[in-house]
């Protein structure tokens, strides 16, 4: 990975790229979470640190797969850096952008429920409303659809046969 920085640090966000593939481990139906962090800018793309793991849960759908990536994108890796960034930068003000290719999971984390998603088991519904609480109170954190192949993450959870994409 390599990146650069063409701006000044007040032009500066933390963007995190997750993304899950659903029930990718044939063996346990378990999905892989994937997740990358870059500091962006109008000049700048820095890749900071990046994950790949399979998920401890078994998801029923994509979006409740996304759901556990991006809870565990924000937990264990944004929020950690944006508090030192924060400090490293002198930037107080830094905003986070989560950027998301699933409507769905974009949709519920603004509403925080989805109807035909009462199945939910516990761990899916705390991944649910933590998200949601995120993103309806805290003015730093931004939720942005972005389409499927801008996905930074998406090398982390499924296999590829096309270098040049990446």
């Amino acid at each position: 990975m390599f990146g650069w920085i063409g701006d000044p640090v007040s032009a500066l966000s933390l963007h995190l790229y997750c993304d899950a593939d659903f029930a990718g481990d044939q063996e346990t139906m378990k999905s892989t979470t994937g997740v990358q962090l870059v500091l962006e800018g109008p000049h700048s793309y820095f890749p900071l640190t990046c994950v790949s793991k399979k998920q401890s849960c078994q998801s029923h759908s994509t979006p409740e797969a996304e759901f556990v990536a991006a809870s565990h994108g924000i937990r264990q890796v944004a929020v950690p850096f944006l508090a030192i960034l924060s400090k490293l930068l002198q930037s107080p003000d830094m905003t986070f952008v989560l950027n998301e290719d699933n409507q769905a999971m974009i949709a519920v984390c603004k509403s925080g429920k989805n109807p035909t998603m009462r199945h939910l088991g516990r761990t899916h519904k705390v991944d649910v409303a933590w998200l949601h609480e995120r993103f309806a109170a805290d003015t730093d954190f931004e939720l942005q659809y972005t389409e499927s192949e801008c996905i930074a993450a998406d090398i982390f959870t499924k296999e590829f046969t096309d270098s040049d994409k990446w």
